[in-house]
Formats: structure tokens, C-alpha cells, sequence
């Protein structure tokens, strides 16, 4: 097929190719809008120790005091995958959370272990002032997970945490390059669209 021949096709299916662009960069104006509003926050949480066992053991440099730390700090980076958790937080900061499925909650929070007694938290607000309420239920909700765990404990040798270096900032979308790079993928998918059709009403 000769260059011309390309060229009379877009001619042809020009609507189709500007209708496909005119709806991508819509719908890039409409996310880059609703993106910009919110807000995106960073949480530490340290995992600390609020008894220590005493023994006249040697304590292998507290090894094992730091193997329990790196897993008890795994099991906090699960709690905050839990949907259950993630409700709790929600409604202790006095947020609804009733449009959220169970995959939203799930996904609300994204925690990751940094070392064996650090973990972080990021996720998405409406607000500064959302983001700094639900920072207050995190320190709320995971102590009395904690004291849960440990209400049978033997020994009182349990873990504390602290949600400390809270950082707020927002989320800001430079327009022109999400427009320019939305009207890139509509002119794509539009001259594919453009093909397309012309092969399907040449075939028929």
C-alpha cells in the first residue's frame, strides 16, 4: 500500500480519528482534575518494645529480639492490607467509607516494611485535615490490635508503635503534558480505529 493510500484512508475516517482524540483528552481532563484535588501522605511507623524479658541468658547480640521485630513489623504491613482494618481507620477518623468495595479497602493503604522495627504508610486523602485524621486513628487502631494480641501473653514482652514524620503534600498534575500525551494515545488508537473500519467496509 502506497503512502497516498494511507493518506485518502485517514482523509476518509478524519471524524472517527478527531472523535477518538476529543474523548481521550476528556476523559485525561476529567482525571488530571479530580487527581489534583486530592491529597498524598506518608506515614512512619516505628515498632518498639514496651518490656523487655530480663535473663541472665546470653542474649546472641538480641537476635531473636530482632527476628520477632522484622516479623511482628511484616504483620503490621498485613493488618493494613486487611479491608477490616482499613474500615476501622476510616471510621475513627470520621470518614465514610461506604462507596468503597472490598478491593478499595484492601488497596486504601499501601504499607512497606523499611526495616525490622520501621514500616511506612502511604495513601491518598480528600484533604490535609483527612490526612491528619486518619494519621491519629492509625495510632489509635494498631495499639489495640497490639493489646489484643497480647491479652493471654505470659510474659509482658509485647510491642508498641508510634506513627511519627507525617507528611502531607498535594497532588499536583501538570495539565499540558497530560493533555499532550492523552491527544498522542487518541491519535493512535484513532488512526487504528480509522483502519480498522476501513478494512471491516472493504471486506464486506
Amino acid at each position: 500500500m502506497e503512502l497516498r493510500e494511507y493518506y485518502k484512508i485517514i482523509k476518509s475516517n478524519i471524524a472517527v480519528i478527531i472523535y477518538t482524540v476529543a474523548i481521550v483528552v476528556i476523559v485525561a481532563y476529567a482525571w488530571s482534575v479530580r487527581v489534583s484535588q486530592s491529597y498524598n501522605t506518608s506515614l512512619l511507623i516505628n515498632i518498639s518494645r514496651s518490656e523487655m524479658q530480663l535473663t541472665s541468658d546470653y542474649r546472641y547480640d538480641q537476635f531473636y529480639r530482632l527476628q520477632a521485630d522484622e516479623k511482628f513489623s511484616e504483620n503490621v504491613v498485613e493488618w493494613l492490607k486487611s479491608p477490616g482494618v482499613a474500615k476501622n481507620l476510616f471510621e475513627k477518623a470520621g470518614i465514610s467509607a461506604d462507596q468503597k468495595t472490598m478491593r478499595d479497602l484492601s488497596k486504601s493503604f499501601h504499607a512497606e516494611k523499611l526495616s525490622s522495627n520501621l514500616v511506612n504508610v502511604e495513601y491518598s486523602t480528600a484533604s490535609d485535615d483527612d490526612a491528619g485524621k486518619i494519621a491519629q486513628a492509625v495510632s489509635a487502631i494498631l495499639p489495640n490490635r497490639i493489646k489484643a494480641l497480647n491479652a493471654e501473653a505470659r510474659d509482658q514482652n509485647w510491642f508498641q508503635i508510634e506513627a511519627t514524620d507525617l507528611i502531607v503534600l498535594k497532588n499536583t498534575q501538570d495539565l499540558r503534558i497530560n493533555l499532550g500525551l492523552a491527544a498522542l494515545v487518541g491519535l493512535f488508537f484513532g488512526t487504528l480505529l480509522a483502519f480498522g473500519k476501513h478494512y471491516i467496509s472493504d471486506e464486506q
